[in-house]
């Protein structure tokens, strides 16, 4: 029985690897403003490039580009999660308790 658990690790921990390399690949993108700000990521979280607008570079507009900039990050931070999350749950993992078991 032990022995079995220890498979089930080992297929565990080969599942993630192969999912974190995976998730390395992916180019995930956030637009917000109407293209005014795009921040691409990874699948992983590692921010890639951030363009913005050279209309927001201006001392006027330094409120706009700090809000548009806080959401552009939180919403590529919510699309890794649930990427993340999705690639998770296309490999079965046969572990009473684990998360994104079928």
């Amino acid at each position: 029985m032990l022995n079995d658990l220890f498979k089930k690790v080992d297929e565990l921990k080969n599942k993630i690897n192969s999912i974190n390399e995976e998730l390395e690949k992916e180019t995930i993108e956030s637009i917000i403003g109407g293209g005014l700000i795009n921040i691409s990521a990874n699948g992983k979280g590692d921010i890639k490039s951030i363009n913005i607008d050279d209309s927001l570079l201006k001392i006027e507009k330094k409120e706009i580009l700090q809000g548009l900039l806080i959401s552009c990050i939180q919403s590529i931070q919510e699309k890794v999660k649930n990427k993340t999350e999705e690639k998770m749950r296309q490999f079965p993992i046969d572990i009473p308790g684990f998360p994104f078991v079928k």
